[in-house]
């Protein structure tokens, strides 16, 4: 069954790279949408004020039933997929 969630969320972000944090951001206004059919997902995220152009991510996401088992496209999950997952029941705990 596919499941397909958007939504709004305020979160601080940064982004590094093997230099280390060059950039950190709080309260971003974030557009947030979340796909998931069965096994498979994805995700992406991007700033309201610019449209993406300050701010984006996007990503993959595997499950093996109700349990996150790998995710993609990030260093770290941002705060509000983890959220939204753990809301609707998914376990991240072997991540």
């Amino acid at each position: 069954m596919e499941k397909k969630i958007r939504f709004e969320a305020i979160e601080s972000l940064s982004m590094g790279n093997s230099f280390g944090t060059v950039r950190e951001e709080e309260n971003i206004e974030l557009d947030v949408s979340i796909n998931i059919n069965n096994e498979r997902g994805s995700f992406e995220i991007y700033d309201i004020k610019t449209g993406g152009e300050n701010w984006y991510a996007e990503g993959g996401l595997w499950f093996k039933g109700k349990e996150l088992v790998d995710y993609d496209g990030v260093f770290s999950l941002p705060k509000c997929i983890e959220s939204k997952l753990t809301e609707l029941e998914y376990n991240l705990d072997n991540l």
